[in-house]
């Protein structure tokens, strides 16, 4: 920044001076609040927070996406071992705050809710056929984070408003989402990291759990069930079926962290999937929540762009579609004992 009382140009006196309202364009953020009911005979007291909300949820998604880019960039641009060594700390900073944003993006919910039902009513006739629905940067969002096309409620895919905003939406599904590139960082952890020994160990470890059970249905039902994860062609039928969104060999990586976070090298990559869990359970929480502040202000009745309460809840209870990182949140399924994984602490330490 230029020192204080010199421009960059012509006559220092002559620069306008830079103070808080012309710095963060309060004229233009303050001015934005026009309410549609003031076109009618009734304006509604309550559109005017209506509309404050929304913005406050747009700029927060702004500040959301501007972090993803930057996570993103670095996990496409540096190499492995620059992640490792170098950069990790600065992704779990920067996804620390995202988190944090959406811990307020989940709570603004709330204040929606201070809103009646009827005193909702009273405005929302004038609001069709807007819609929340055509959010362009919730839906590059989603896609910055990994929701695939098909993995969408069909008949409730975006439809962009305008050919820039289509543009802007087909760049987003082209270019690689944080689910891919955490893919890729996670197969390279298995392969420069001692991967093959581990998955050996992980194997016989997993012999010995079912040896260990005498129920012959129990043990049937826990080989199957190790099945899915030890055969890589019933992990790859599971993927092409959408219950599994991260490769075989990455799946390993996040096993084989999960054993050895304990170590100094892995302790940071144990928190970036943290992370990202977090992120993921943190905007299935704002789904949900809106859910159900939707069903209190409208019931059963259609958004004004279609949609309404039964899409919404078909986002969040019909399947695992929309939660990114569900293979994840799904590997506690595949943990066995640390004591069978490794009979004596020695074992522990020869990966």
């Amino acid at each position: 920044m230029a020192e204080k009382g010199n421009g960059n140009d012509g006559d220092p006196a002559e620069q306008p001076k830079l103070v808080y309202g012309n710095y963060l364009q309060l004229d233009k953020i303050l001015g934005a609040q026009k309410r549609e009911s003031e076109k009618g005979d009734s304006p509604a007291h309550d559109e005017h927070l209506f509309i404050i909300v929304h913005q406050a949820y747009e700029l927060w998604f702004k500040q959301i996406i501007w972090e993803l880019d930057s996570i993103t960039e670095i996990l496409e641009t540096c190499g492995y071992e620059d992640v490792m060594e170098k950069k990790l700390r600065l992704i779990l900073s920067r996804g620390d705050r995202v988190k944090e944003i959406f811990k307020v993006v989940v709570q603004q919910v709330k204040i929606v809710e201070t809103i009646e039902p009827q005193e909702f009513v009273d405005f929302r006739d004038w609001l069709f056929p807007a819609s929340g629905f055509e959010s362009l940067q919730f839906r590059l969002l989603e896609n910055k984070l990994g929701i695939r096309k098909e993995d969408r409620v069909e008949e409730y895919r975006f439809t962009p408003v305008n050919a820039d905003d289509a543009e802007k939406l087909s760049k987003s599904e082209k270019q690689k989402s944080l689910l891919q590139l955490a893919q890729t960082w996670l197969e390279h952890t298995f392969d420069k990291e001692g991967g093959e020994a581990f998955w050996k160990r992980y194997e016989e470890g997993v012999k010995r759990r079912r040896s260990s059970i005498t129920d012959e249905a129990k043990r049937k039902t826990t080989k199957d069930m190790f099945d899915n994860i030890l055969d890589e062609g019933k992990h790859d039928e599971l993927e092409k079926q959408g219950k599994r969104k991260l490769s075989h060999r990455a799946l390993k990586g996040v096993l084989m962290i999960n054993y050895r976070r304990d170590e100094l090298k892995f302790q940071q990559p144990y928190q970036f999937l943290r992370m990202l869990m977090d992120i993921d359970e943190l905007l299935y929480r704002w789904r949900w929540n809106h859910v159900m502040m939707v069903q209190r202000m409208l019931g059963d009745k259609p958004g004004t762009g279609g949609g309404g309460y039964k899409y919404l809840r078909s986002t969040v209870c019909d399947s695992d579609n929309y939660k990114v990182f569900l293979d994840l949140f799904n590997i506690s399924t595949f943990l066995i004992p640390t004591e069978v994984m490794y009979p004596s602490q020695s074992d522990a330490s020869e990966e």
